[in-house]
């Protein structure tokens, strides 16, 4: 039954639409014992479903249409006129908004930087790799020591964030506030419960006065005390002309020759205990390497120095100053000078001696 109704819906429908707009169309069309109207083809038709923007849009264009025939021309130009006007001021005030989130500064800056300097470094290393296959020479293989002593102290807070941690105090103070049915609120604030305590009232009443977070050695300039710069971290640093330079001892990291046999980091606590004595108490975090950079043997240095190697394959090693004691042994050391610097004071006096090549290659590294 089901079947004879639905193919007589789709008869009566193609009869339909090849009727047209036919008054007989009306009629009843009949197949054998049903009786099928023009109604069922009216309501077997399907109907698409439009999306809200375009459904919107097909809506206004019609309002339009019938307001424009009702319009003169020059009325339909100044509600033209009018509508760009308030487009351009939307635009306007959406580019007046954008400002106060996005401060159209360039993107990638450091980024950028530091490729502009890898690639090339890159491309350098690659280069004396193949001069020295040519030439048939080996790399003499030299370890160096990053001796980091971390921050003691929390760093100085940025402007925003005594601004945000103000902020989140004061808003702290208020608590949680419940429906007043239930009884957990507490009295109506007064506005001496809404009080932050600052930094220097909460100070001022610990029982035992603080460390100052500036030392004596920072008004005076001591650099070979590890009582400074308690904000940053400082790094072991030597006067020394082992590696064989032809201007004398210059300001560099602890570092030696590997020897035969002898792993990196055994190489690397020999190259600090040989330079500032044993007395440093070091952990190292890591059994690899940190970078590692390249150095060409100069025809001026002496042959007893470079012998038969193209150059050196300097490998830097991370430690850090374990804080239970140690220090410098003068005494045992064989050094010409020492200092424990910030990273800053490292790269400009790398920058002194050595040029902005190699003090790049020390401030992306430390």
């Amino acid at each position: 039954m089901s079947m004879c109704f639905r193919q007589a819906a789709r008869r009566t429908l193609l009869c339909t639409a090849s009727a047209g707009n036919n008054s007989s169309t009306k009629q009843a069309i009949k197949f054998g014992t049903h009786h099928v109207h023009n109604n069922l083809a009216a309501s077997t038709t399907i109907l698409q479903r439009e999306f809200s923007a375009a459904a919107k849009k097909k809506q206004a264009n019609n309002g339009k249409n019938n307001n424009a025939k009702e319009l003169t021309y020059q009325e339909r130009k100044e509600v033209e006129k009018k509508l760009r006007r308030e487009t351009y001021e939307q635009k306007q005030t959406r580019l007046e908004r954008l400002k106060t989130r996005r401060d159209h500064s360039p993107k990638d800056v450091k980024r950028t930087l530091f490729r502009s300097w890898w690639d090339k470094e890159m491309m350098y290393h690659n280069k004396l790799q193949r001069m020295a296959k040519k030439e048939g020479k080996p790399w003499r293989v030299r370890v160096a020591v990053m001796v980091e002593r971390l921050p003691v102290v929390t760093p100085d807070e940025e402007e925003w964030e005594q601004d945000y941690n103000d902020l989140r105090d004061f808003l702290e103070t208020f608590g949680k506030e419940y429906p007043a049915e239930t009884g957990f609120m507490f009295a109506p604030d007064k506005s001496e419960d809404h009080v932050v305590e600052s930094d220097e009232d909460m100070i001022a009443g610990l029982p035992f006065t603080p460390a100052p977070r500036e030392t004596e050695a920072d008004a005076s300039g001591d650099v070979k005390t590890l009582d400074r710069q308690l904000k940053t971290r400082l790094y072991l640093t030597i006067k020394s002309d082992t590696e064989g330079n032809l201007s004398g001892p210059r300001w560099t990291l602890p570092s030696t020759i590997a020897e035969t046999n002898e792993s990196l980091l055994a190489a690397a606590e020999r190259a600090v205990s040989d330079s500032v004595g044993s007395d440093l108490k070091l952990w190292c975090p890591s059994n690899a390497p940190m970078a590692v950079n390249m150095r060409v043997y100069n025809d001026k240095l002496p042959e007893s120095f470079r012998e038969n190697y193209f150059g050196e394959k300097i490998f830097y090693y991370r430690v850090q100053y374990d804080n239970t004691g140690g220090d410098v042994d003068e005494a045992a050391m064989k050094a010409d000078d020492y200092a424990w610097l910030t990273r800053e004071e490292v790269v400009d006096r790398i920058e002194e001696e050595r040029g902005k090549h190699q003090a790049k290659f020390f401030h992306y590294m430390l």
